[in-house]
């Protein structure tokens, strides 16, 4: 691609937003002096090196740690003048962000100091917020705590899962950065404020290994609804029935009081009715063990479960 600006800019980033925003800014004819990919114990290693070395990028790489000298000595190397990230899972020691002239610029999927962490976009529909955003923000050694640089809101639509919020904040990220670079190419005073002191919504990992993931039945079936588009696709929400796992990937629900325990089917027409806390849940889609994956309506002709078995671990 045609280079169109000066300023020499390194990327630090992890799949799928680093892919999506570095696309952006090569297309767009930006500097990008070098990549750094997730350490090579990722599982996205690979693929971020293969999509950097496409487009003829150099890669850096560290050891163990991003504190190690022959590491920050490539990064001074590069004489950059801007780093981007986007998506790391490892904080920025001190002597890293030294070394680069004008800092490092991360850019988060919410409207920061809200949803700190790892999984903004799942903990953001499960509360049933009604907007979202990204923010560019200086890095300091903690996670997502550094000056607020720019802003930009995202409405969240009406049935609004994990993946198609990932996916339109990622496209507006790239657009974000790919404005803010094109302004700092202009001029590289770059005016940021403090966040805010406080405390504020977090954004934890929802990790199946620990089994976040799980539905609780006592919550009431409007909650559990959510539950299910903010873990859909990539997570997924799970369950169990006659010992074998369930995943649960479309849901309505009622407010009707079903008179039954929570995770106790009462339904089993259309769709399969699950009591919960308050309401009742109505799987719509579902894949069961590892072999079936069908609708509520094949589900229930295929196995016939029957009102009064349970749902839950």
């Amino acid at each position: 691609m045609e280079q169109k600006y000066q300023k020499r800019i390194l990327f630090f980033g992890m799949p799928d937003m680093a892919v999506v925003c570095l696309s952006k800014l090569v297309v767009d004819g930006f500097n990008i002096v070098g990549v750094v990919p997730p350490h090579r114990s990722e599982d996205t290693y690979e693929l971020m090196c293969n999509i950097t070395k496409s487009m003829r990028i150099p890669i850096l790489t560290y050891e163990n740690s991003l504190d190690e000298l022959d590491f920050l000595h490539k990064i001074r190397q590069t004489n950059a003048d801007l780093a981007i990230v986007c998506s790391y899972n490892k904080k920025f020691p001190p002597e890293l962000l030294k070394c680069v002239k004008d800092g490092f610029v991360n850019c988060h999927p919410s409207l920061l100091p809200e949803y700190r962490g790892a999984n903004p976009y799942s903990n953001i529909i499960i509360n049933n917020e009604k907007e979202t955003g990204i923010t560019l923000h200086f890095m300091d050694e903690h996670f997502d705590t550094g000056n607020i640089i720019a802003q930009k809101k995202v409405p969240l639509e009406k049935n609004e899962t994990m993946g198609t919020l990932f996916n339109r904040t990622n496209f507006l990220a790239a657009e974000f950065i790919s404005e803010f670079l094109k302004h700092y190419e202009q001029d590289s005073n770059i005016t940021s404020v403090p966040q805010p002191q406080g405390e504020f919504k977090k954004a934890p990992s929802i990790d199946p290994k620990n089994m976040r993931n799980f539905v609780d039945w006592n919550k009431d079936a409007a909650y559990i609804e959510r539950f299910v588009r903010a873990l859909n696709p990539f997570i997924s929400a799970m369950t169990n029935f006659r010992g074998i796992f369930v995943k649960i990937y479309s849901a309505e629900w009622s407010d009707k009081n079903p008179k039954k325990e929570p995770g106790t089917i009462c339904s089993v027409k259309d769709t399969l009715g699950v009591a919960t806390g308050k309401g009742i849940l109505y799987i719509k889609s579902l894949q069961f063990g590892s072999y079936m994956i069908c609708d509520a309506k094949q589900f229930i002709e295929k196995f016939k479960p029957q009102i009064g078995e349970k749902l839950g671990r």
